[in-house]
This record gives C-alpha cells, structure tokens and sequence, in this order.
C-alpha cells in the first residue's frame, strides 16, 4: 500500500507544476485593484510638484520687489524691472506684470495654462509696504482652475474662497 501511495504522489508531482489558471486571475485582478486606488493619489502628487514652480517664483519675485521697493521707494509695474538670476519662465503657469503695483502694494499671479490637464491650481500672492515694514499674503485657489487674488489689506481674505498659505 506504501508503494502505490508513493507512486500516485510521484505521478501528480509532475501534473501540479506551475500555476492555475484561475491564481493568475486573481493575482491580476488584484493588482488591477491596487492600480487603480493609487492612480488618482498619484496624478493629485505630480500636480502638487507642479504648483511647486509656481509657489517658488512667485516667491523669489516677492523677494526682490522687497529689494526693488527698498532701493526705489515704490514697487515695480513690470517684472522686467526686478533684478534676478534668471528668468521667471514657466512650464505650467503664466506669470503677468502685476495688476496693482504702486508704493504701499503689489500684487502678482501665476495662472495656469492648462489647469485642467496638468492638474494645478492658481496662486497669488501680494507684498504690502507699512511704515518701514514688509508683509506677505499668499494665496493658493481653492480647487484647478478657480480664479484667486490676493485682499487690497493684510487683514483680508483670499477671493473666491481661496486659502492662504503660511
């Protein structure tokens, strides 16, 4: 009886080699599953690097209309004026001349492009000028492509139900 049970097991050993159909399929099925739970998680990711551009010249053009202001007494109406390394071209956003500049207040933007294909949304950001002393506002738009400006005053609100970013 030993010997036929060990020959049946010998037998099988060869049969049961390699994987079933139906593990394949649920192993595919599985990974489909993850796939598409991290897909959007992932995309929402590549959106927040891209908004990084925006938020960095935005940034390094508040900086140097706080050095522009401090050196002239008012800030500049173009960003051709601003002294910087660089340029302040952009993949992802348009970066216009400020809307308000004068010697108490400017106030820039950086519009998406393609908002809804890329993924990111639209930032501003103001820098007032109050005996001797700079203040920032930075806003970011609530969702892509919504409109946001920055208040006229340091105790204002982002419009469009915009938040401000510290």
């Amino acid at each position: 009886m030993n010997l036929q049970l060990l020959k049946y097991l010998l037998c099988n050993r060869e049969r049961d080699r390699g994987f079933t159909l139906i593990e394949l399929l649920v192993v595919i099925i599985i990974l489909g599953i993850l796939v598409a739970v991290s897909l959007p998680n992932f995309i929402t990711q590549i959106g927040k690097s891209r908004e990084t551009e925006a938020k960095n010249n935005l940034g390094a053009i508040a900086r140097s209309q706080q050095a522009y202001h401090f050196e002239k007494q008012a800030f500049a109406t173009d960003l051709s004026y601003l002294t910087i390394n660089g340029s302040f071209a952009s993949k992802y956003y348009n970066l216009p001349n400020p809307a308000t500049a004068n010697d108490t207040i400017v106030k820039h933007q950086a519009i998406a492009l393609n908002p809804n294909s890329d993924r990111v949304r639209n930032y501003a950001i103001g820098v007032y000028y109050n005996a001797g002393l700079f203040n920032m506002f930075f806003c970011q738009s609530l969702d892509v492509g919504i409109a946001v400006d920055v208040p006229d005053t340091t105790s204002g609100v982002c419009t469009n139900n915009g938040i401000r970013l510290e």
